[in-house]
C-alpha cells in the first residue's frame, strides 16, 4: 500500500492541527474527539474533528456570559504525507 511513502502519526497529525488553529484562535483550549485517516488513489489525508473553546477578551463576560458561549466544533483535513493543513472549519 504505501511502501515508498512516508505518512504522519496520528500524534503528529494532531500537533500540527493544533498549531494551526492556535494561530488562528490565540489563547485557545483543544481537544480532539475523533481523527480518521482516509486513503484515496493518489494522496491519504486525516480528517480530524473536536472542540475549541476560545478565550474571551473581556474579564466580565466570565461573570455575565454562559460558559458554553465561546464554545465551538471544529474540522480540519492534512494531508498525510507533506503535513499541509488542506481545509478547515470552526461550527
Amino acid at each position: 500500500m504505501t511502501e515508498d511513502k512516508i505518512l504522519l502519526t496520528e500524534v503528529e497529525a494532531q500537533q500540527i492541527a493544533e498549531k494551526f488553529l492556535l494561530s488562528k484562535c490565540y489563547e485557545s483550549k483543544i481537544s480532539f474527539s475523533g481523527c480518521q485517516l482516509i486513503a484515496t488513489d493518489d494522496s491519504h489525508i486525516y480528517h480530524l474533528c473536536g472542540d475549541l473553546t476560545i478565550r474571551s477578551r473581556s474579564s466580565l463576560s466570565r461573570f455575565t456570559g454562559p460558559k458554553s458561549a465561546n464554545k465551538y466544533r471544529f474540522r480540519i483535513e492534512i494531508n498525510a504525507q507533506q503535513g499541509k493543513v488542506l481545509n478547515y472549519e470552526i461550527i
